[in-house]
Parts: C-alpha cells; structure tokens; sequence
C-alpha cells in the first residue's frame, strides 16, 4: 500500500506541501488520511518532486510512464561557454543513441574550448553559432529554433546566460531563442562556486524558478578553477535521465483526449464603426492558446477560432482567424459537429452605428469627419456564439465558456451557467485589469454541482487544471 504521509514527509511536510501549493493544510492533512492523492493535483505534487530523490511513480502506481516515439520528441541544446563544455558531446551523444530529434546551438564562449564542426559531425547536423547569419536568418532561423523544440536544454548553463534570461537581454543566438520560445526550459549550470552563491545569480535563480523555468542543480565538489563547492556541471547521465523523467512525467496524458474533436474560441472580436476606428476588447487571447496547447498535448484534435491578437499560435490541428463575432459564430458552426466547444473569446456584445441628432446620412465606408452635428451610436447586439451553439441541434457533449466580471463573480457566472445552458464556466475577475495581457490568473471553476476556487497561477498552469476537469466532465457524461 502506497504511503502519502511518507510522499508528504519526503516533500518537506504538510505545512511546506500546502504553502507550496498554495492550499490549506487540512487538505494535505485529509490526503494523508484517505492516502491519496487528487488527481488534479498528480502534476503539481510531479513538480515539487522533479529536483529531489524521489521515485515518484511508486505512489501513483495507475500512472507508469508510456513507451514514447523518441524520434517525435524535439530537443534543442544550447551549450554555454565553459570548461564543462566538452561534457555538452556526451549530452549530445547519449541524445543520438535514444533516437531523439536534436539540434544543437553554440554561444560564442563556447567555442572557445569545443568547435561546431564536431558538434556537427557528432549530431549529423548543422550547428547553430551565429544570431546573423545571412544563410540562416533569411529564413526566420531564430524563430524557429525557438519554436520547434518540446525541450529547450541550456548545458552548461552559464551565470551569464541565466542573467540574460532573467533579464530579458537578448543580444545572440542563444538568449534571443530562450526569450522567443514557449517551450520548456530546463538549465543545467556550472560555474565557479562563489558565482554560483552570488546574490545576483541566486536572484536570477528564484525568479526564473517563478517562471516556470527548471533546473538541474549543480553538483558538489572539487572545480577545475581548484576551489571546491557547489556549482559542478551535473554528469551527462544524471542530465539525460531527468530529461527522460521529465519527458514520461509530462506525457502520462498524451492520449487522454485522443480521437475528441474540441472547438476553442480566444482572442477578442472586432466591430468597425468606419475604416479607422472600431469597438473591442483588452482581451490578448494567452488563456486560450494555452488551453488549445495544453488540450492538444493531451491527444485532443483542437481547432482554434481567434480573433485579432499579437502572440504567436499554439501548436493544434488548425488555427482559424476572424475579426468580427458574425465571422467567429460561423467559422465555430461550420466546424461542428464537435465533442467540445470552450468559448474563451471575449466577443465584443455590440456594433455600434453612427447616427446624427439631425439624422443625416453617415457613409460608414469612409472616415467619419468632424462636424458640428454631434454623433450618437446606436448598439445593436452581437450573437451570443455560447448560447446559440448550446442551445442547438449541433451542440456538443460539452460546452464551456468563461464569465469576465467585475463584481459578484460567482453569482453572476452562476447564472450565466443556467442561463446559457453550458458544462462548466470559468470565472475570473477582470476588475482593475487584473488579467488583460498578463501572464497569471486566478479562475473559478463551476458547473452545476461545485465551485472550484484556483489560486492565482500561470495562464499555463491553469489551462492544465481545466484540462484535468474536462476529462472529469467526459468520464462523468460517458457513465
């Protein structure tokens, strides 16, 4: 029988468990007695295990690892300048013999002490040194080394580099792909030990940990500068097998929502007044897309419909752009039938039409001029692409929206909930523009039996708990 008190123990207590969760501790106290553990909350008690001795599987024995196409896995290594660089072959090496798809970028201090030419003869491909190439730039090079790779490795992850990514400073190859990418990033550092426990690097550190970003830490021991201390390159070995743990822990889902048609709505909608002015939103889409990223990671066949946003698109089986909510509400019909719909666009309500006092004719095919005559709008109603799809012969087994309110949050995404005739809704309070454009948000999760209370976290982690509950949603409707 498997003892939770003892994961609980190995993690640092119930009260170090649930401040890092940020839950209550009558929560983890409860897991302990029931032993188990939600499964909701599988991948965030993964995370909190991924830098210690651990063997997390034997606790969730119902999640072994898949056997995984290693040639459909995508790494990108980026090797630092160092004397650890040489260990970087053996990375690369361990990497070709597992299959594994690799491309490989060296900074400029890095070839100081290894060249490209045997990173390439050891990859069978061309290594990456220079931001400005003519050859490689013609073709957005940059991009798309940042965008490829399911991995991003940076070994040996020098203090400079992880300044720069902490910074924001992209001025070569390497920085400027870490700053343009989603995917995830995993650092291996080596550096003299003094650098290592610096105050400026243990900044750097915590805020990129904030981010998301994970670290292999560095050894213990002698260096080769003949100080001794914390900061050792980690051995190939060690760093290819957390690659590997990481890559089982994060694709336990990878057929989850195989063969499920979802329908995913992000971004604002647009409604012109003339050719130069319009009515919208704030909405920059980034709960979407990463809800149509997380989804299609799981298996899920996902089409994203999205109006006009400035990020780039995730990975899914087709990306749609419409501008106006009539457009959005006939690209969703035409692809229904679905299994899915989640509505996350923040659909303008109105288009407005310009009217005089004196009622003269406006021609809204050109710019509307100043004039004495004071304007007026008259609103008329945008279709309502939640409401009518689930109240439709077409509607799916599941229909989600969101509810962006200012006040009386649960209650009014309640209503809306009933109103509307969808699954679930999930709400959040855009009051003082707490959400527009960030990177975080705290969300509701309600249906007609619960309300789920997320604590504020990435766009990223919260579109991985809405994935949790639609699959909760799926096992429940197919009962």
């Amino acid at each position: 029988m498997n003892n939770i008190s003892q994961l609980i123990s190995l993690l640092g207590g119930t009260g170090v468990v649930a401040e890092k969760l940020k839950i209550q501790p009558s929560a983890v106290s409860n897991w302990k007695k029931v032993n188990k553990i939600p499964n909701n909350k599988h991948q965030a008690i993964y995370e909190l295990s991924s830098n210690l001795d651990i063997n997390i599987e034997k606790f969730f024995p119902e999640k072994k690892p898949i056997n995984i196409d290693t040639s459909k896995v995508k790494i990108l290594l980026i090797i630092c300048g160092g004397i650890a660089s040489y260990k970087s072959l053996e990375i690369i090496r361990l990497f070709k013999k597992s299959n594994f798809e690799l491309d490989v970028v060296m900074t400029e201090s890095a070839q100081k002490f290894i060249t490209p030419l045997l990173v390439t003869s050891l990859n069978e491909k061309k290594c990456y040194t220079d931001l400005f190439s003519v050859e490689d730039e013609t073709k957005m090079n940059h991009i798309k080394l940042a965008r490829n790779p399911d991995i991003i490795l940076v070994a040996p992850a020098t203090a400079n580099i992880i300044a720069k990514l902490a910074n924001g400073i992209a001025d070569d190859l390497a920085s400027s792909i870490l700053l343009a990418s989603f995917s995830k990033i995993i650092l291996a550092p080596s550096m003299n030990p003094v650098m290592w426990n610096n105050l400026a690097t243990r900044e750097n550190y915590e805020k990129l940990l904030d981010r998301g970003i994970k670290f292999i830490e560095p050894d213990t021991g002698d260096m080769a500068c003949g100080e001794s201390g914390t900061g050792r390159f980690p051995e190939p070995k060690l760093i290819f097998d957390v690659i590997l743990s990481y890559i089982n822990e994060n694709r336990l889902f990878v057929n989850q929502f195989k063969n499920i048609s979802i329908i995913i709505t992000a971004g604002p909608t647009i409604e012109d007044i003339d050719p130069i002015r319009f009515i919208s939103n704030k909405s920059s889409g980034k709960q979407g897309f990463e809800i149509a990223s997380e989804l299609t990671k799981r298996g899920a066949k996902v089409t994203l419909i999205t109006g006009p946003v400035n990020i780039p698109f995730p990975k899914c089986e087709k990306v749609i752009e419409v501008t106006t909510a009539d457009e959005m509400l006939d690209k969703v019909t035409q692809q229904l039938p679905a299994d899915i719909l989640i509505c996350s666009a923040a659909v303008a309500d109105w288009k407005l039409i310009p009217k005089t006092y004196s009622n003269k004719d406006i021609d809204i095919n050109n710019k509307i001029k100043k004039t004495s005559d004071n304007l007026f709008f008259e609103a008329l109603e945008n279709p309502d692409i939640l409401s009518t799809i689930a109240n439709s012969n077409l509607r799916p087994k599941i229909v989600i929206g969101f509810s962006a309110e200012t006040n009386s949050l649960k209650k009014n995404a309640y209503s809306k909930l009933i109103s509307k005739n969808v699954d679930l809704i999930i709400a959040n309070d855009v009051s003082n523009n707490r959400v527009f454009g960030k990177d975080f948000n705290k969300v509701c999760l309600i249906d007609k039996n619960n309300c789920e209370q997320l604590e504020k976290q990435t766009k990223k982690s919260v579109a991985f708990h809405i994935a949790d509950k639609i699959n909760d949603l799926l096992t429940n409707f197919n009962q």
